[in-house]
């Protein structure tokens, strides 16, 4: 069993379509999962042109998205999958200001991926896929695999080089494009996932596609 795995596509917000390099990496799918920040409701629809579509709530999604559940545990096979976008509002702005302060990427990582799996304790899950910090991940936790598949849209708000916005909103834009700069370029291409499930467990891959700029 394939299972495509796809985030932040901020479609209608940053980007008008998903790339034609997504929907041809996610082809052959038997599932597709989208952990968050469609934006736009559309993205459903196309996807499940390829296969059915299991989606979760981004804090991007726009009015006109589907009403989305915050996480999912996904049966795929003999696997269970948690499926969360992966916001933490405690923690998200100070990882941001802590690395624009430091000027350089700092450990945090191992952190991420235990709070990604602890937001699935109790549910036995094989797998946890998350999105929103717009970087691919690929690691494992007491056992569980942990993946994000990184993001369509690498640059949010500043996708093409678009200029800051206006007020405090320019503030954390600069802030971020700091902090996203400081990941590196190949941090930043745009990306997609996939999760294999064989009898020998799971095994996960990423797709990217052209450089974005930022």
């Amino acid at each position: 069993m394939i299972i495509g795995v796809i985030a932040d596509t901020h479609v209608g917000e940053f980007l008008d379509r998903i790339p034609g390099w997504a929907l041809d990496a996610l082809a052959g799918s038997d599932l597709i999962l989208h952990a968050g920040d469609l934006s736009d409701g559309s993205v459903i629809p196309v996807l499940e042109q390829i296969a059915p579509v299991v989606a979760v709530r981004g804090d991007h999604d726009l009015p006109s998205a589907p009403r989305l559940p915050r996480c999912a545990v996904v049966q795929a096979g003999p696997a269970r999958i948690g499926l969360i976008h992966g916001k933490r509002r405690s923690t998200d702005a100070l990882v941001v200001a802590a690395h624009a302060a430091a000027g350089r990427r700092l450990a945090f990582d191992a952190g991420r991926a235990r709070a990604m799996v602890r937001a699935f304790r109790g549910h036995d899950v094989d797998a946890v896929v998350f999105g929103h910090w717009h970087e691919a991940v690929i690691t494992h936790v007491d056992g569980v695999l942990v993946m994000s598949p990184g993001a369509v849209c690498p640059w949010g708000s500043l996708e093409g080089g678009r200029s800051p916005r206006p007020g405090a909103a320019g503030v954390a834009d600069r802030l971020v494009r700091r902090y996203r700069r400081q990941l590196g370029p190949e941090a930043m291409r745009p990306s997609v996932g996939r999760i294999t499930v064989t009898p020998d467990g799971l095994h996960a891959d990423l797709i990217t596609g052209p450089p974005s700029t930022g």
